[in-house]
């Protein structure tokens, strides 16, 4: 049985939508710094948010769908274009970095929880479709690179994934700025090679 609290009719759809998506986004996150995500159940997280699991499925295919929408949300607004500086070929993934380091212990609980995995395939999908997007708005003669642009996109996702997750697993032991300038030194010069063949 449904158990979603009747909301007043002048509450808009869209208002109630984004009120339920809240409430079980929140619940989630709850969840996640008090157990193991592997260990979380749909049930779970209806229980804490306070709505059924019909009203959960109508938004999300499971808690992975949930953690996921949740992920790729903030990793668009985290999201910054390539673009040349002075020259040089920049990425700039401060503010993701800045991101993680704010909420750290959500973080933490998501590496040591079991969940990392499911975040980092959603984040190779996500920053990989903006990185193409990026790449092919930087050659916009319609010129083709040497590699062809979507493994460029892949290549820096997964540079980026790898710092990323080692950066968490070493306990941040550099600031966001200084692993934004050390990304740009590793990776940035080959891709900038590749697309000024």
């Amino acid at each position: 049985m449904d158990k979603t609290p009747h909301l007043s009719e002048n509450v808009s759809p869209d208002r109630r939508t984004q009120r339920t998506r809240q409430a079980v986004s929140h619940a989630l996150i709850a969840l996640i710094q008090e157990k193991r995500y592997d260990a979380i159940t749909v049930q779970d997280i209806c229980d804490r948010a306070n709505v059924g699991r019909s009203t959960f499925y109508a938004h999300y295919q499971d808690k992975d769908d949930l953690l996921t929408s949740n992920f790729q949300q903030v990793m668009e607004s985290l999201g910054q274009p390539l673009a040349y500086r002075d020259g040089q070929l920049v990425f700039p993934i401060a503010p993701l970095f800045e991101h993680v380091q704010g909420h750290h212990h959500l973080y933490k609980a998501l590496l040591w929880g079991g969940s990392m995995d499911v975040l980092m395939r959603a984040g190779q999908k996500q920053w990989s479709r903006q990185i193409e997007q990026y790449v092919a708005a930087l050659l916009k003669d319609g010129r083709q690179p040497a590699v062809p642009i979507p493994m460029v996109a892949v290549y820096i996702a997964g540079a980026l994934q790898t710092l990323l997750l080692w950066w968490l697993e070493h306990k941040m032991p550099h600031s966001p700025e200084r692993m934004d300038e050390m990304f740009q030194q590793l990776v940035m010069p080959g891709v900038k090679a590749i697309l000024s063949t």
